[in-house]
């Protein structure tokens, strides 16, 4: 009951603040603050959902690129994506948290390494992305997932990341511009700082 009496004492204190009257508070009561109350039981639910969705797995960050590779079973890879061009720089076996952050519009790269460190997030690295992708197979068919985290040069100056992609039938393990535009379709696998 003190918790109840709490929540009542903070919202009649703020609603006052707000130059709201006794009597606008016992609309609460009536059939019409019926619709009032159900918003704000939606707004609690919205809040309360984290923003973005977690997964955690353990990185062994020891491994070559081509033995997680090769533990990851994809059916097609980018043959660009190798030790020599991602070589390790973390050391030891770790276990993280990936969030999958999504953008609901189109998005550049440097935005959203931004928007990565405002939410207290880094990009994923290509060790955390193929950890991810042999323990959570599926998800990688129903959206892109990025690594922006691990950046090649390509020779003609070019830079590229690593990500997960598919479709029903097939799992690959792409390359894309760090350059483009990122649809509403991708997601950016980031890990807490």
């Amino acid at each position: 009951m003190g918790v109840g009496v709490s929540i009542l004492d903070s919202l009649i204190r703020k609603t006052k603040k707000r130059g709201l009257t006794d009597e606008d508070l016992h609309k609460l009561a009536t059939p019409e603050g019926d619709e009032l109350l159900e918003k704000f039981a939606n707004l609690m639910e919205e809040s309360c959902r984290p923003k973005h969705p977690c997964f955690k797995l353990t990185v062994n960050y020891d491994l070559s690129v081509e033995e997680a590779i090769k533990a990851g079973n994809y059916d097609w890879k980018n043959s660009d994506i190798t030790s020599e061009h991602f070589p390790q720089i973390r050391k030891g076996t770790v276990n993280v948290e990936i969030v999958l952050v999504h953008f609901d519009h189109s998005i550049k790269s440097e935005e959203v390494l931004k928007e990565l460190d405002k939410q207290g997030l880094r990009a994923a690295e290509l060790p955390e992305l193929l950890a991810f992708g042999e323990k959570y197979p599926e998800l990688q068919r129903e959206f892109p997932i990025v690594a922006l985290g691990s950046v090649w040069q390509y020779r003609h100056g070019n830079r590229l990341v690593p990500y997960l992609g598919g479709d029903g039938s097939r799992r690959c393990l792409g390359l894309s511009w760090f350059e483009n535009d990122w649809y509403e379709i991708y997601r950016f696998a980031a890990v807490r700082k």
